[in-house]
């Protein structure tokens, strides 16, 4: 059974738009921070289609962005210009990538075989020091990244890379920060929405077994999720 270790602070709001926003605002200012205090920063951000509008407000901000490290915190083993591939929709919501003036840890490009793009992935992953920030999305099922339920359990033991393969049951293989590097950031958030995402949540101290979120709720950092009835 496991039991949040950090403190979870839910920021609550009626919209998705409002609660993008308002994590968009809240990345800005750690992201700022960061810059006046170490020079640099790193940020993960998720694919899929309910960061869309984070991506977009967090873009409009007027920050160094050529100091920042962009990465996703997973992607698809697709062309980069494929519709299902996360890069091709961050890009496409985030002007400062779209243009060019944020440095970006791309997971394409790296050949056709997903165990040596991985390793590659790694050893410049390794380069760099612990992610600064990370926003993650959550599915219905309590998956993180491409960490799906089951997922994250094959990497307990094992010397942590950064990068992992993960492979959802009936689903292409994909590439995702591993679970330390998703967990070890300075700080992570949750963007969610709906009542169902709302109790997967709640229910993390009843579940007979671990879901991947459970690894950011369990968090000593703690966690901050920002929450949108719909």
């Amino acid at each position: 059974m496991m039991q949040p270790q950090g403190p979870v602070a839910w920021h609550r709001f009626a919209t998705l738009a409002d609660a993008s926003e308002a994590l968009a605002e809240a990345v800005a200012i750690r992201l700022q921070t960061l810059l006046t205090e170490q020079g640099r920063a790193s940020l993960a951000v998720p694919g899929g289609t309910t960061p869309a509008r984070f991506l977009a407000a967090l873009g409009t901000r007027d920050l160094a962005w050529e100091k920042v490290t962009l990465l996703p915190t997973d992607e698809r083993f697709v062309a980069a210009d494929d519709a299902a591939s996360n890069e091709r929709m961050i890009r496409a919501q985030f002007a400062p990538l779209r243009e060019g003036r944020v440095r970006f840890l791309s997971f394409h490009g790296r050949g056709s075989d997903i165990e040596a793009a991985a390793t590659a992935l790694s050893s410049e992953l390794a380069s760099l020091p612990p992610l600064d920030l990370v926003v993650s999305g959550m599915g219905t099922d309590g998956h993180i990244a491409s960490l799906f339920p089951g997922e994250e359990a094959r990497f307990e033991g094992r010397p942590d890379s950064g990068i992992c393969i993960a492979t959802p049951p009936g689903l292409p293989p994909r590439l995702s920060l591993s679970p330390a590097r998703l967990a070890g950031a300075g700080w992570t958030s949750l963007l969610v929405s709906g009542t169902q995402k709302e109790a997967v949540l709640k229910a993390a101290s009843n579940r007979p077994a671990s879901l991947p979120v459970d690894l950011l709720l369990g968090r000593p950092q703690g966690l901050d999720v920002y929450w949108a009835k719909e």
